[in-house]
């Protein structure tokens, strides 16, 4: 655990997938990620005790990979509500980055449960879901062999968004709500449902 991993609101975003591939999936994250300064925001406390933000020189997202299908279904599903608690309840290291966490959950040959969760000190729950939509669409280009869009305009697009100041800004007391979550994602998308389990303290 960090040092500065104090009380932070956080998002946590989980949803079902079908027949994904883990290594590409990761990688649809990264290039919508690298387009942006999300993956590379750390918080530090300045000498007023604000925290503020920094830009790392680079910083990887992570994607952890776990295989249940050895386990029932109901089983797994007393293990995925455990885990998610757990998670809420670890925090997040601040200081270091990107400020969220990411679970790729195999639940049987085709199907997966997907757990994001990140600081909403970095962006609200609009951006975030944003954020999923644009990762899916890359995900969907990158199986076809092609190469996502380039993340520029969607860079300067979100540069805008509520929750997602400049470095060095002070943060607010609160991020502005975001909008309320759909409950399926669009037919030409990976996902089969979503729903949030933010936002939380820690």
């Amino acid at each position: 655990m960090s040092a500065i991993s104090e009380e932070l609101r956080t998002e946590q975003f989980v949803m079902s997938l079908r027949g994904v591939v883990p290594y590409v999936y990761e990688q649809a994250w990264q290039s919508v990620l690298d387009g942006t300064p999300l993956s590379r925001t750390a918080l530090h406390r300045g000498p007023d005790g604000l925290l503020r933000r920094t830009l790392r020189p680079e910083a990887r997202f992570r994607l952890q990979t776990v295989d249940w299908r050895a386990t029932r279904a109901e089983v797994q599903d007393a293990r995925l509500a455990e885990r998610l608690a757990g998670e809420s309840a670890a925090g997040l290291p601040l200081d270091r980055a990107p400020l969220m966490c990411a679970t790729l959950i195999r639940r049987s040959d085709r199907d997966w449960t997907f757990a994001w969760r990140y600081a909403r000190e970095l962006m609200d729950r609009r951006a975030g879901l944003r954020i999923l939509e644009e990762a899916a669409d890359a995900y969907a280009v990158l199986l076809r062999g092609g190469i996502p869009r380039g993340t520029a305009a969607t860079a300067r697009s979100r540069a805008a968004l509520p929750g997602a100041g400049p470095p060095g800004a002070a943060l607010p007391g609160a991020a502005i709500p975001g909008a309320a979550l759909p409950g399926a994602a669009s037919p030409s998308s990976p996902l089969t449902g979503v729903r949030t389990r933010g936002p939380v303290t820690r």
